[in-house]
């Protein structure tokens, strides 16, 4: 719909440098003004400055303008000069020129403001925003996309001389498919730049070709790169577009050579044009297929596909907040539980817990739990491959004596079966653990309006200079009193005895459902 606009209103054209001055950040982390009464986005701008910005979309009919920062004539004094430098181009670092400390107190803000416009959810206790000891050099998983760069000056003199084929990979510019090359990021670990670096290079010596996303041909697409936490074990995942990949042995052979923290190189054939990094099928070209890596006193299998934490440090932070809020839970559930970590680390850690059962869609990844479990010696905890609604409700039929749900959805959140499911099981606490604080504010909207109540939640900063924040939330049912821990049972409705077990057999898979999800 149009937006009618004052009488005698003149739109910005694309390239003209307006004068703002910026009152807020969006939820992307822009900077948000207003000229002549319409909101202005400028990506880089800081409450508070005051700028010059140069249109890109100018977009009035849709209600805002569209902005490129030119300038900043009055600094704030959280602003910090990034020390990247593509700090304005890459769309992956958007709070980089915001001090850290500052990027908390906004973080917290977004949460709440999303339970209060998004769920009616105005007297929650929102805790303040926990930080990372480490804002940079954090990120234990890259995945950058490659392309076809020019060739070296020498060569296109002697355009008759064939020459390696050049490559480069980087990161996507903002809103774009368009590929800002990047020899060192900032968020990520130093021996994932040296395998980014070190690929990068093998790889356009042994003539292999990039990808090209609008005529489907080539042969690279992505560059991923795994260390472990203790930077003793790194995997580098090649992500090609046909099965056939003729110089892969040899390239991972001597990147093995080069980074020779590389344990293991495999890879991901992906066929479709898609949009979609990895394929469904792995090839390991060196090395055993996967790497080790830890979560406290857990070991975890992590393989190409596998999900694991990107920041292990502030992940053991996130996993003790959930450990808190389900303190004193006897037997519980994991509803997407992955490859099991969040189950795993509460049947070592909470010593009220009896059993735990772990459900998941992807078969892959049960799997993966259930070997994670043995490893690991946990005897507590069990996995189910399945649609997490259905598997619910068997639970409710069978009337199970669950205490304690804990919630990881993707970034969709709930599908609303399992919210359904959720207000028929009528445990006595649910702790949602959330990447996006929008679908968390739907769906805590929704467990409230089933008998829930929200007593408290924590952000957590996984991921430093970005936009993005997890959160904890602890609901209670009807008749729980909402502390940490509390024995009293749930909403009245639920019944069970002690004397039931969890029917899905310790660390093998159950019978999926027949749905898949993206865990």
């Amino acid at each position: 719909m149009t937006r009618r606009q004052p009488d005698g209103f003149r739109a910005p054209a694309p390239g003209e440098v307006i004068d703002l001055v910026i009152d807020n950040l969006g939820v992307e982390g822009q900077g948000v003004g207003r000229w002549r009464g319409v909101a202005v986005f400028v990506p880089g701008a800081l409450p508070g400055e005051k700028v010059r910005a140069r249109v890109t979309r100018p977009g009035v009919s849709r209600g805002f303008i569209e902005a490129d920062l030119a300038g900043v004539e009055r600094p704030s004094p959280e602003r910090v000069e990034p020390a990247c430098p593509v700090a304005r181009l890459c769309g992956g670092c958007q709070l980089l020129a915001l001090s850290y400390p500052a990027q908390l107190v906004w973080k917290t803000s977004v949460v709440r403001e999303a339970l209060r416009r998004i769920g009616g959810l105005d007297e929650i206790d929102v805790r303040p925003c926990l930080g990372a000891e480490r804002p940079l050099g954090y990120r234990n998983k890259a995945q950058f996309p490659v392309v076809s760069a020019c060739r070296p000056r020498e060569d296109r003199a002697s355009p008759d001389r064939p020459g390696p084929r050049r490559l480069a990979a980087g990161l996507y510019r903002r809103r774009t498919h368009d590929v800002v090359p990047v020899e060192t990021c900032l968020l990520q670990r130093p021996v994932n730049n040296r395998i980014l670096a070190a690929v990068v290079r093998l790889a356009s010596e042994y003539g292999v070709s990039a990808y090209d996303e609008d005529t489907g041909r080539g042969l690279l697409r992505h560059i991923l790169a795994r260390v472990s936490r203790d930077g003793r074990q790194a995997m580098a995942v090649l992500v090609t577009a046909e099965p056939r990949f003729p110089a892969g042995r040899r390239l991972a052979e001597a990147l093995r050579r080069v980074v020779p923290e590389v344990t293991t190189v495999v890879q991901n054939i992906n066929t479709r044009r898609t949009n979609v990094i990895l394929g469904p099928r792995n090839v390991v070209l060196s090395g055993p297929g996967y790497i080790t890596d830890r979560l406290g006193d857990l070991e975890f299998r992590v393989s190409a596909t596998s999900f694991f934490q990107v920041k292990p440090e502030q992940a053991e932070v996130l996993y003790g907040v959930v450990a808190g809020m389900a303190e004193g839970a006897r037997r519980a559930a994991d509803v997407y539980c992955g490859v099991g970590t969040i189950a795993l680390y509460l049947a070592s850690r909470l010593g009220s817990l009896k059993e735990i059962v772990g459900i998941e869609a992807n078969p892959a990844a049960v799997r993966d739990a259930a070997a994670n479990a043995r490893a690991n010696g946990v005897d507590k905890a069990a996995f189910v491959c399945g649609d997490a609604a259905a598997v619910l409700r068997d639970m409710t039929a069978a009337r199970l004596p669950l205490d304690t749900v804990v919630l990881d959805p993707p970034r969709k959140g709930c599908e609303p079966e399992v919210l359904a499911a959720l207000a028929d099981l009528a445990c006595r606490r649910i702790v949602y653990v959330s990447c996006n604080p929008a679908t968390l504010a739907r769906d805590l909207s929704v467990l409230h309006d089933a008998g829930y109540r929200v007593a408290e939640v924590q952000p957590v900063d996984m991921f430093p200079q970005t936009t993005h924040v997890e959160c904890c939330a602890l609901l209670v049912g009807q008749g729980g009193s909402g502390g940490r821990g509390s024995g009293r049972s749930g909403r009245s409705g639920y019944a069970g005895g002690a004397g039931h077990r969890i029917p899905t057999g310790r660390g093998r898979p159950g019978p999926g459902h027949g749905r898949g999800s993206d865990g």
